[in-house]
């Protein structure tokens, strides 16, 4: 069955993303969230990213048209009755994941797709008890997503290979080039590559061997540099592989371990630091500072996507 509707749970920051993205491609939304002001903050969000991806990328006319048309509040889970797929994308909290699935598979039909946009808990986990568990699966979104083509598709142990079918075609009609896992495991790819490097960098810091804005920079003039293009496995194909069985063989040994949470992290977040929303983090902020560095990201996620698109195309 073609996904042509698609219901949103939780109409936060990635939940407004995600929508906008589904909207630029097409599909009809039906959101849903308690907090009944997030709807209107949802149409407002829409109405400003539609209208510049039109400027950065270009939109059909009839997309611009008929997205107010499109996007629908949903009272409650029978409202979400007619979609194809439910994404989930409240806060990563088990309990009120599970919940949320109790309630809304006793609202839809069995043949509807039911996604978690969680960035790290197992998804066999989340499908443990529940209705028809074989169309559970993850789908875990990038920010901003109207923008971004990342996208990974996360089977449990008991998802339908069809299913995964459906969910990938479904990320390559959203512009996304979906990467799929053949199975569960916590954090999935990006996050657990992502993860290993944090901790690394925290180490380095919190060892002496270099502050912040140095880790930052190297990181940005290296692994920056060239990630777009190729990943890890490329790049040793591109820069000469012996040479990096050489170097794990004396460097993976001293590399950090660590499984508790850093203590310049506890100490960031027992100062209520939230990063650019609060202009409070690693980084000293202005409000107006913070503001530019928000607005840079979004510039320089369409700039790079353009350049993503000329050296690697999804088709």
């Amino acid at each position: 069955m073609p996904i042509r509707t698609v219901g949103i749970i939780g109409l936060g920051l990635m939940g407004q993303g995600i929508a906008t993205c589904l909207l630029a491609h097409g599909f009809e939304v039906i959101g849903l969230d308690t907090d009944k002001a997030k709807f209107r903050a949802t149409q407002l969000h829409v109405a400003r990213e539609l209208k510049e991806l039109n400027k950065q990328l270009g939109l059909a006319p009839k997309i611009l048209a008929t997205w107010k048309q499109r996007l629908h509040r949903a009272e409650g889970y029978a409202d979400l009755a007619s979609c194809e797929l439910v994404l989930e994308c409240v806060r990563e909290d088990l309990a009120l994941k599970r919940s949320i699935f109790a309630e809304l598979e006793q609202a839809v039909p069995q043949t509807t797709i039911i996604a978690s946009n969680t960035s790290s808990l197992p998804i066999t986990l989340l499908q443990q008890g529940r209705l028809a568990p074989g169309r559970y699966l993850g789908m875990h979104w990038g920010e901003p997503a109207q923008i971004m083509r990342y996208l990974e598709i996360i089977p449990g142990k008991q998802t339908k290979a069809a299913i995964v079918t459906a969910a990938k075609r479904f990320g390559i009609a959203c512009g996304k080039e979906p990467a799929v896992l053949k199975q569960d495991i916590r954090g999935f790819l990006s996050n657990r590559l992502m993860y290993a490097m944090m901790r690394e960098a925290f180490h380095l810091v919190e060892s002496g061997i270099a502050d912040i804005e140095t880790v930052d920079q190297s990181f940005r003039n290296d692994i920056g540099w060239w990630a777009l293009l190729a990943g890890p496995f490329r790049w040793m194909d591109l820069t000469g592989i012996p040479a990096y069985a050489a170097v794990m063989e004396g460097l993976l040994p001293e590399l950090s371990t660590g499984t508790e949470v850093p203590k310049l992290m506890k100490r960031v977040v027992r100062s209520k630091a939230l990063g650019v929303a609060n202009a409070k983090g690693f980084y000293p902020y202005t409000p107006a500072s913070a503001k530019r560095w928000e607005q840079d990201w979004v510039q320089f996620t369409y700039e790079v996507r353009k350049l993503a698109e000329r050296y690697t195309p999804t088709a």
